[in-house]
Formats: structure tokens, sequence, C-alpha cells
């Protein structure tokens, strides 16, 4: 077994509980159970967190589709565009897929994925596709660093004839619809899980007892709790409202952006209370800590709350 085939293995097995659990789907009445186990997951392990995550994104997005998944595929999202953008042409009475796509989490250990094509002008079409030989690795880019890199994160190639039914869903519905942004807040709360999982370390690990330390700690406590509160009232708005897409949009975005504030605030605070100790000399800490600031640079900052300020001005009228 090759060195990617004997991770990819690894992988999987690590991913097997989360495969097998029924999680509800988000706007059903049981969100604050689904976001849960996101966080539960991602706080014991984040690399796999993020894997199952897109898994059961995919999972609901075909379920809002009414489109049939492939039962037992492992399923990746991979949605990013990039240079040369994914184009869906009719060739000889086929739709074939070519181009590329960047940020494809779980090349090699994924059976099949989600991905975002263009179709003439058109609005973006979602492809349920089976990733094998006619995808391949595009360029020599490499990743650079120890985090998530057994998640086998690759630009990839695509050049292959669609099987039947492939597409997923109207063109343009999977931006369009509610469930984009309640998939969203999954994300959140892989982050929030992680922020648990690097506090649970600290704490276990915690031997400064100076007033400036503790004082530090309990700020990291602080943010932390503020986290699942904010993870908490979000799934409660989702199942009072599913089906508003705007409220939905705004409330994706804010989510997002207090998670991703809160946490860097408790890891500031872990960092300058602990010193650099367990940076230096703790792997677990260290690869949680990286992993983490690496996770969270998928909120898109001002891009996101500048939609969220024309919102607020626009319900003022």
């Amino acid at each position: 077994m090759t060195g990617r085939a004997t991770a990819s293995a690894a992988m999987r097995e690590r991913l097997a509980p989360a495969l097998a659990a029924d999680l509800p789907l988000p706007g059903r009445g049981h969100t604050a159970d689904r976001l849960a186990a996101l966080f539960e997951w991602a706080r014991a392990d984040l690399e796999m967190a993020r894997m199952a995550e897109a898994h059961h994104d995919a999972l609901a997005i075909a379920a809002d589709a009414e489109h049939p998944t492939v039962p037992g595929a492992l399923y990746g999202v991979w949605a990013a565009s990039g240079p040369d953008p994914l184009l869906l042409t009719r060739v000889d009475g086929a739709d074939r897929l070519v181009g590329s796509v960047p940020w494809c989490t779980g090349f090699g250990i994924v059976d099949r994925a989600l991905v975002c094509a263009r179709q003439d002008a058109g609005p973006v079409v979602l492809v349920d596709v089976a990733i094998g030989s006619n995808v391949t690795v595009q360029g020599t880019d490499r990743w650079a660093v120890g985090a998530f890199a057994s998640t086998a994160t690759e630009t990839l190639h695509f050049d292959q004839v669609l099987e039947q039914h492939s597409i997923v869903g109207e063109p343009g519905s999977y931006l369009q619809r509610p469930g984009f942004w309640h998939g969203a807040i999954g994300v959140a709360a892989c982050w929030a899980g992680g922020l648990r999982g690097l506090f649970d370390l600290h704490l276990a690990r915690w031997t400064r007892r100076d007033e400036h330390s503790l004082a530090h700690l309990g700020g990291a406590y602080s943010a932390d709790r503020a986290v699942h509160a904010v993870l908490v009232a979000a799934a409660a708005e989702i199942d009072a409202n599913p089906s508003d897409c705007p409220a939905a949009e705004n409330r994706a975005r804010t989510i997002r952006h207090t998670i991703e504030r809160l946490a860097t605030t408790a890891m500031d605070h872990l960092g300058v209370g602990a010193g650099p100790e367990p940076l230096a000399f703790d792997r677990a800490v260290a690869e949680r800590t990286q992993q983490l600031q690496l996770y969270i640079r998928q909120c898109h900052g001002e891009r996101d709350l500048a939609p969220v300020g024309r919102h607020l001005l626009e319900l003022r009228g």
C-alpha cells in the first residue's frame, strides 16, 4: 500500500463514527443536535471534523434538491473557484466537465464530491461527480503546513463525461437557498468545537498561578462560553425560521464573524497566559493551535460584514 493509500485508509477509519451518524438536517427542528455533533467531533479531532462536516453538508444539500446520493459513499463539497473555472459543456450528446477546482479537501479519501460549474453564461450548476482517474492533481504547489495535512487538500483538474442524473437541483439553486447559509453555520460549529478542544488541552496542562496568567485563562474561558451560547442561539433561530433566505444569510454572516472573533480572542488569551512553552514543546497544543488558526481563516472578514451593514440599512428604509 502506498503512503497516500495508507493515509487515506487511516482518515477513513477516523471518519467511521461520523459517517455512521444520522445527523438531523438543518432547519427541521433539531438543528441544535446537528451543530452539537459537529462541535463535539471538532472538539475531539478537528481534521476529521472538517471532512465529516463536508460530507454531512453534501447530504443536506442533496436532500434540499431531492437528489439521491450514493449509499455508503463519502462525499466532499468542492465549491471554490479558481483562474481556470470548471465548465459544464454538452459534447456529442453528453455532459462534459472540464476545468480546475482549488481547495479540494479529501482527494484520495472521498468517493464523490459536489462541485460547482459554469454552463455558458448562466448561473452556477452543482454537479455530483465520482472521484476517479479523470481527476488529477494540478500544478506543483504543495500543502506547506502540518495543519490539516492528513485531509489531502489539493487543486484538482477535471476532464470527464458525467454519469446520468449528475446535476443537483436547478441551475443557481445551490447558492439561492436558506440551506446554503445554514451549512455555513455548520462550519462555524466546527470552529467552536476546535476552540473548545484547544481550551481543554491548555486547561489540562496549565501550571501558571500568578494573577496575570489566571486572568488570561479566565478570559479564554469567557470567550469560549460566549461562542457556545452564540451557537445555541443560532440553532434555535434556524429552526424558528428555516425558510427565510435573507434572514439565514444575515445570520450566517454575523455568526461566523462573531465566532471567528471570539476564537481569536480566546487564542490570544491562551497564548499570552500560558507563554511560549506549549507552542514550542507540546505537540498536541501546537498542532491544534495551528489547525484552528488556519480553519477560521475561512471566515471572510469585512466581505461578510459589508452585506450585513447593507441589510441593516435596507431594513431601516
